[in-house]
């Protein structure tokens, strides 16, 4: 099923002439459930990753053998997914309340190597806008899902430029944490529709003026739905 933008509801080039310099192309993906194979652009699908190249690990001194195991993330959802728009079971219900942060892999090191999640792929195929290394035409995300590194407290995270031809025999099973810290941070894997759009910058990058039009055209427009809706009734109060 092919998934496209709306047409927008205003050109926005006609009302400002000079955005038409300040234009851009960008890909929007779309993402929906499915099953990637490893030569497609997908959110945490398989990754085109040779069998003979090490898969990244995590290496800073972190918890991580405590949080929500991988297996109860995408079980959890799944069951989520399936009650959708009833009551859950009492099975069902009882499978979710056993889900829980827990430490899990006791035995696994702080400072121990962690293999690290795959995010993402995404191929200048689908991506035009994607430009890499030279030749390079596959851009691989992975990250640690935990928000421990660095002063900020953070996801590490490690991006990976290939050239696809290159890969011949595919690494498997591909390796992944155990554990996550958080459920964010264990994404869902998802096929990708990309579809090529136009945009404009940002409205602080725009030169003073024209900012300042951009600017008051909106809050003519908010006053304009504010006169639609009428005034507000005032509140009363007992003195």
């Amino acid at each position: 099923m092919a998934r496209t933008t709306p047409p927008r509801p205003v050109d926005v080039e006609g009302v400002f002439p000079a955005l038409a310099s300040h234009r851009r192309t960008a890909t929007r993906l779309h993402p929906r459930h499915g099953v990637p194979g490893t030569g497609d652009s997908s959110v945490a699908g398989p990754l085109l990753w040779p069998a003979g190249e090490p898969w990244p690990v995590c290496t800073a001194a972190h918890p991580k053998g405590t949080g929500h195991l991988l297996s109860d993330v995408r079980s959890r959802r799944r069951i989520q997914d399936g009650a959708r728009g009833r009551d859950f079971t009492e099975d069902e219900q009882r499978r979710l309340d056993a889900m829980r942060v827990a430490d899990h892999v006791p035995d696994l090191r702080d400072d121990e190597a962690l293999p690290m999640l795959a995010v993402a792929q995404l191929s200048t195929r689908d991506v035009p806008d994607l430009v890499g290394p030279e030749g390079q035409d596959l851009l691989q995300v992975l990250w640690c899902p935990f928000e421990a590194h660095g002063p900020d407290r953070t996801i590490d995270v490690v991006l990976k430029w290939r050239r696809s031809a290159d890969v011949t025999a595919v690494l498997t099973p591909q390796p992944e944490p155990p554990v996550a810290g958080r459920e964010e941070c264990v994404p869902t894997m998802c096929v990708v529709h990309p579809e090529q759009v136009v945009e404009h910058e940002y409205l602080g990058l725009l030169d003073e003026g024209l900012q300042e039009e951009v600017s008051a055209w909106e809050e003519g427009l908010l006053d304009e739905d504010d006169a639609e809706d009428g005034p507000s009734p005032a509140a009363s109060y007992a003195t």
